[in-house]
C-alpha cells in the first residue's frame, strides 16, 4: 500500500510540474508578424515577409516609377539602434514614419521620394543617422477597359502592368476592334492614341504602355463596310477583321493569322469586287509584301495540295505530299494495287497537264496517280485461267463445227 501511495505522489508531482511549465512557457507567438524589442526607449521593428510576388519584366526605374497609395517602402534608420520599417503609403498619399512624422509622397517619382524621405528623417528626428529607403512592394489598383474587347470592365493591375496584359484579362480584342487607334484617357483628362499593332509587329513598348490610377482604356469599333475584310480557310480564328489604310497582306497575316498544319501559303487567294464583278487574285509569298488589302476583300488560305491516288489500288484517296516520294511510294501508301491493277503502267498527271508513266516517277505537289487495269483484266475481267481456257475451247469447237459442212 505504501508503494502505491509513493507512486501516486510521484505522478502527481510530475503532472503539477508539467502544468506549471505549460502555463509559463506554452503560449508562444509564432505568427510571422512585426515583433518589437525595447531598448533605451528605442523600438526596432522586423520587416514582415511579402504577401505577394510580382513577375517583373525589368528592374523598376526609380526615375520613371510614380509612387502612389498602396506602395510599400522599406526604411532603415541606423543610429545607436537599428530601426527597420515596412510602411505603406496611405490612401491620401502620406507616409507615416514612426517617431518622425508624416510626409506626402504620392505623384512623385520613386527617385524623388527616396531623396525626400531621407532628408525628412534627418531634418525631423535623426540628423546624424544613416538612413536607407527602398521600394519593397508595388500597389494594386483597377483600370477600366471598354469598347471593342470581348469582356469590358474593371481589372486589377499594378503600375507595371502593360496594355497587352489587360487585354488578355478582357479576353482579347473583339474582331471589329481598331487596335491601331486605341485611346488612353488619363485621370487629368488628357488623351493619348496608341497603335497597338506597332507593338505586335515591331515590339515597340511605347505602343504597349503601363497605367496609373484613374486611367481609362477605350478600344473603338471599326466600320465593317469601310474597313473590314474577311479571312477564311486553313487557319484558326477565321472571320472578320478591321484593317488599316494601306495595310499589306504580309503585315495582316503576321498579326492576325494562325495557320493550321495543312495551310498552303503557296496558294493564297484574294476575292475582290471591282466594278460590281468578282475578281480572283492568286498571291504568292514573294508578293505578300507589295499586295495592299482593300476593304471588302476576302482572303482564303487554302489547304495545301496533297497527292491523289486513284484506280486499282486498295485504298484510293488523297495523301499528304512528301518530297522525294515516287509513284511507287504513293501506291504503297494506298495499300498497294489490287489483283486487277498494273502498277508498272501507272499514270501520273501533273498540275501543268503533263503526263508520265511508271513506278519511278518523282511526285510533285498536286499530282494525281492512277493505277490502270491489267490487259488480262481488260479482256477477261475476273475469270480464272480454267474459265478462260474453257471459253476459248468452246469458241474453237463451235468454229470447227460451223465450218465442217
Amino acid at each position: 500500500m505504501k508503494i502505491i501511495k509513493n507512486i501516486f505522489l510521484c505522478l502527481l508531482l510530475v503532472f503539477s510540474t508539467s502544468v506549471s511549465f505549460t502555463q509559463t512557457f506554452g503560449k508562444v507567438n509564432i505568427r510571422p508578424q512585426i515583433s518589437t524589442v525595447t531598448s533605451q526607449q528605442q523600438e526596432m521593428r522586423i520587416v514582415k515577409p511579402f504577401e505577394e510576388y510580382f513577375a517583373l519584366e525589368r528592374v523598376v526605374d526609380p526615375g520613371r516609377y510614380i509612387v502612389g497609395p498602396g506602395d510599400e517602402l522599406g526604411i532603415n534608420i541606423l543610429t545607436s539602434e537599428n530601426m527597420i520599417w515596412t510602411l505603406k503609403v496611405s490612401p491620401t498619399g502620406d507616409l507615416l514614419i514612426p517617431s518622425v512624422g508624416i510626409i506626402n509622397v504620392a505623384g512623385k517619382t520613386l527617385q524623388n521620394v527616396l531623396i525626400s524621405v531621407v532628408d525628412f528623417v534627418k531634418r525631423k528626428a535623426y540628423p546624424n543617422a544613416n538612413v536607407n529607403v527602398t521600394l519593397m512592394n508595388v500597389r494594386r489598383f483597377q483600370v477600366q477597359i471598354s469598347g471593342a474587347v470581348n469582356k469590358p470592365g474593371f481589372y486589377t493591375v499594378t503600375p507595371l502592368t502593360r496594355l497587352h496584359e489587360i487585354v488578355e484579362q478582357a479576353e482579347d480584342f473583339h474582331q471589329f476592334a481598331r487596335e491601331f487607334n486605341i485611346k488612353i484617357i488619363k485621370a487629368a483628362g488628357k488623351q493619348e492614341k496608341i497603335d497597338f499593332l506597332n507593338y505586335l509587329l515591331n515590339g515597340d513598348l511605347e505602343s504597349n504602355p503601363t497605367f496609373l490610377e484613374g486611367d481609362r482604356i477605350f478600344v473603338p469599333f471599326g466600320d465593317v463596310g469601310k474597313e473590314g475584310i474577311v479571312i477564311r480557310g486553313s487557319i484558326s480564328g477565321k472571320g472578320y477583321d478591321i484593317i488599316q489604310k494601306g495595310e499589306t497582306l504580309e503585315t495582316f497575316l503576321q498579326r492576325r493569322a494562325k495557320f493550321s498544319e495543312e495551310a498552303d501559303l503557296e496558294s493564297v487567294t484574294i476575292t475582290r469586287v471591282e466594278n460590281k464583278k468578282e475578281k480572283f487574285l492568286t498571291i504568292f509569298p514573294k508578293d505578300f509584301k507589295t499586295t495592299v488589302l482593300k476593304p471588302g476583300d476576302s482572303v482564303d488560305i487554302l489547304i495545301e495540295r496533297g497527292v491523289s491516288v486513284n484506280g486499282f489500288v486498295q485504298t484510293p484517296g488523297g495523301y499528304t505530299f512528301f518530297p522525294g516520294y515516287t509513284s511507287s511510294d504513293y501506291i504503297n501508301l494506298a495499300g498497294g494495287n489490287t489483283v486487277e491493277g498494273d502498277p508498272n503502267k501507272s499514270i501520273v498527271r501533273h498540275l501543268d497537264e503533263t503526263i508520265e508513266k511508271g513506278q519511278s516517277v518523282l511526285i510533285r505537289r498536286g499530282d494525281v496517280v492512277v493505277v490502270p487495269r491489267t490487259r488480262k483484266s481488260v479482256l477477261f475481267g475476273d475469270s480464272s485461267i480454267l474459265e478462260i481456257s474453257a471459253s476459248l475451247t468452246t469458241v474453237i469447237l463451235t468454229f470447227i463445227a460451223a465450218t465442217a459442212k
